[in-house]
């Protein structure tokens, strides 16, 4: 899916020297603008700016935990619900563009008589990205979701204080810790036969930790740029896997489904055992991946090297 990937936030840079509070409204405007920018061609169902609407909601949930310590706790918390909502909206038009994209990948592979025969197939996506896409119109001109926004810039312009002035450096590792030790609980969980909800929900830590850290890589330095690079790699990994697994949910809701035409079950058939092998290797070298990844012990090293950033004496840190 690299094609379809999101810029990453090249243009936000924080000091260790802003007050925390400070750089909490600077985040929220910056990926406020990002969403902004993307909603005029999200509605018109383009592709690539649903996704980057879809990666500036999550990257606003993102800054509202990682912040949520210095925020007040009824607006973080109403904010943070809202955008679940409007995520939802959004991701269910992604997700079937993501779908599509897999399953043409996969369609390609099968043999050009039962490739035919799956028209249907996708003709069900279309009308159900077309569906998706007027549901998400419809909740972007929702009043739920002009105030949510509203909220978020109104507290993103404000001066009120908000952390007692604290200093962005002093705080960065200890913002930055409950993501860190998130995303080890959930490596921790996983055997030999992790199931995809396992290895999903290491992905959703993964992928949250890489948007905190993004948000504070102004921060740090080598131990940063590296973990960032392989958090993205392990959440690509990760991704492959839940992709096939949601392929092979929704063909089988797909096969289940009363009037399709008998002769598209062949293909869709075909394409669930293709899906479902892709699935176990992926599940083989999501496992190896992470394996990997944790014996690097890069997490404790960029709270380390984060915490050189505070004004109080450097200690050992903690993951």
């Amino acid at each position: 899916m690299a094609a379809l990937r999101a810029p990453r936030p090249a243009g936000l840079v924080l000091s260790p020297d802003d007050s925390a509070a400070a750089a909490a409204r600077a985040v929220l405007r910056f990926y406020l603008r990002a969403f902004a920018s993307a909603e005029p061609a999200a509605r018109a169902g383009e592709v690539e700016p649903v996704h980057q609407l879809r990666v500036a909601t999550r990257r606003l949930r993102t800054a509202l935990r990682l912040f949520g310590p210095l925020l007040p706790a009824r607006f973080a918390a109403a904010a943070h619900r809202d955008l679940a909502w409007l995520g939802g909206a959004i991701g269910a038009v992604r997700d079937l563009d993501v779908l599509s994209e897999l399953l043409r990948g996969q369609a390609a592979r099968l043999d050009p008589e039962l490739r035919r025969a799956g028209g249907p197939l996708g003709v069900m996506l279309q009308e159900q990205r077309a569906r998706a896409l007027a549901a998400l119109g419809t909740a972007l001109d929702a009043k739920r979701c002009r105030r949510l926004l509203e909220r978020l810039a109104a507290f993103a312009d404000s001066r009120a204080p908000v952390g007692r002035g604290t200093r962005l450096g002093d705080v960065a590792p200890d913002l930055l810790r409950p993501h860190v030790r998130a995303v080890v609980r959930a490596g921790h969980r996983l055997g030999p036969d992790a199931a995809p909800p396992e290895l999903h929900r290491l992905r959703v830590r993964v992928k949250r930790l890489r948007y905190a850290l993004e948000t504070l890589r102004s921060l740090g330095d080598r131990a940063t740029r590296e973990l960032l690079a392989r958090l993205e790699r392990l959440q690509d990994t990760l991704g492959k896997g839940q992709d096939a697994a949601t392929a092979i949910a929704w063909l089988g809701t797909y096969a289940e489904s009363p009037g399709v035409p008998v002769a598209s079950l062949l293909p869709a058939g075909a394409l669930i055992q293709a899906l479902a092998r892709r699935t176990r290797k992926q599940r083989r070298r999501a496992l190896k991946a992470w394996r990997r990844f944790e014996r690097t012990r890069l997490l404790e090293a960029v709270i380390d090297e984060l915490r050189g950033q505070a004004g109080a004496p450097r200690e050992a840190a903690r993951a």
